[in-house]
């Protein structure tokens, strides 16, 4: 159970290890406004940029109609516009926290970038 007590960010860094969210279901998990939600990403992502036991993973947005994947966007809100076929029905990124342990051997980064983790083999 999280404990009230806590900051915002705190909960939000709880609720996302091993887990993806979108910024709406956070918004409503932690009972504060959506665009809270995405101004707090920002410095949670550069606090777990600090630590080396988690990551911040991003799964990016994709247009519902064209299936377009926003690889490349590195803003962490919904972008309002395919730039392929120029819909606006675009699915929300999600987001997590994972934890970083002894090497598995296995590696699956098609759907998901880290953001602040060091994903390079040894």
């Amino acid at each position: 159970m999280l404990t009230p007590a806590r900051t915002p960010r705190q909960r939000m860094i709880e609720l996302l290890i091993g887990t993806r969210l979108a910024t709406h279901q956070l918004a409503q998990m932690l009972g504060i406004p959506e665009r809270q939600v995405e101004d707090h990403l920002e410095h949670v992502v550069k606090s777990i940029a600090h630590d080396k036991t988690r990551c911040f993973t991003l799964e990016p947005s994709r247009c519902q109609d064209c299936d377009f994947v926003f690889r490349d966007r590195r803003r962490l809100t919904r972008p309002s516009r395919c730039p392929q076929c120029h819909s606006e029905d675009i699915a929300a990124p999600r987001y997590g926290i994972d934890l970083v342990g002894p090497p598995s051997g296995r590696k699956d980064n098609s759907h998901h970038d880290s953001i602040g983790c060091d994903t390079k083999g040894p």
